[in-house]
């Protein structure tokens, strides 16, 4: 009897260990589906919100092109109800942000090769005094040159396909007017520390208004500048006798007064009739180039659109476009 007791109760040791094992795999099991359902469930979530958050900055884009097709006076600047950072706009429970800046603020850098192929000296120098504001080495504008000149004469500081044939992989200068801004990366020796860092983290005297170069270059529009909208760095560049006094005093009139013809600008006293005419083929006040900057928020995600638009006469064509991933 003893004998058959033992073994009843091993098999009841073994039962209650496999009940234990079962219990064990299938609460991991179940450990395991809540967890996956509450992965997939945030997965979910997520991706609502950052559709959202894109819509809502979609949304934002489109209410910008409202704001300017309402723009109709003959000059683009201070004023205009589109002009600066507006205030962002509760959306549900996101918001989007609208920015919208005037393209023609900027100097275009494909203007320093005519469409020929050669280089238009008198670009080269006014990029080469803006360099300088910036604390970037003037020579680096040879490189630039010499990647959208069609000839393969090295300027003194440049590099052509000889240069570039180094690199692992190689790549050959474009030896055309650049289609991008940021495809003055591939230059040589211009690299992102220039292109996005602010000077005043490159240079201990450099202004720490300035934006990095990013900010202050275009590769879209026909090269006339809009004083209403520029920069200081781009209005010194304008012109050797264009000190920093002048270009705030300049950016002071506006402030007051908007340029609403090129003539107005001889109103600002410091800026000679000498000046004016050595500057005047440069400059305008009216725009029809304009970055739009959309940024959408919902939850825990946001979601910027950006887009170039040239105002035509029919309506708006985009001619850059760029959202977040």
């Amino acid at each position: 009897m003893s004998i058959f007791r033992r073994s009843e109760n091993k098999i009841g040791a073994f039962a209650l260990i496999s009940v234990l094992v079962l219990i064990s795999i299938l609460s991991l099991v179940a450990l395991e589906f809540s967890q996956r359902t509450g992965i997939n469930l945030t997965m979910t979530v997520n991706y609502a919100d950052s559709k959202k958050a894109l819509y809502v900055a979609y949304g934002g884009y489109q209410a910008a092109l409202s704001l300017l097709i309402k723009d109709t006076n003959d000059y683009d600047g201070p004023g205009d109800f589109w002009y600066g950072m507006l205030p962002p706009i509760p959306i549900g429970d996101g918001a989007v942000s609208i920015y919208i800046e005037d393209e023609k603020a900027r100097f275009n850098v494909r203007k320093l090769i005519y469409t020929q192929g050669e280089e238009d000296k008198r670009r080269s120098a006014m990029l080469s005094r803006m360099f300088i504001v910036l604390a970037i080495e003037p020579s680096l504008i040879d490189g630039i040159v010499d990647w959208q000149d069609i000839d393969d004469k090295i300027q003194p500081d440049g590099a052509e396909a000889s240069y570039y044939n180094l690199f692992s992989p190689p790549y050959a200068p474009r030896n055309s007017q650049v289609v991008t801004a940021g495809e003055l990366l591939l230059v040589k020796e211009l690299d992102r520390d220039i292109y996005f860092i602010p000077p005043s983290l490159r240079s201990p005297i450099a202004n720490e208004e300035f934006a990095p170069l990013n900010k202050y270059i275009t590769v879209y529009g026909d090269g006339k500048i809009n004083i209403n909208t520029v920069a200081e760095p781009v209005l010194i560049c304008m012109s050797k006798d264009m000190d920093e006094f002048i270009a705030r005093d300049i950016i002071g009139f506006r402030q007051k007064e908007p340029f609403k013809s090129i003539e107005d600008l001889k109103k600002v006293e410091t800026v000679s009739d000498i000046l004016y005419d050595e500057i005047k083929s440069l400059i305008t006040v009216k725009s029809n180039l304009f970055r739009i900057r959309a940024a959408g928020v919902s939850g825990k995600f946001s979601q910027v659109i950006t887009v170039v638009v040239l105002r035509e006469s029919r309506g708006f064509r985009v001619v850059y476009y760029n959202r977040s991933l």
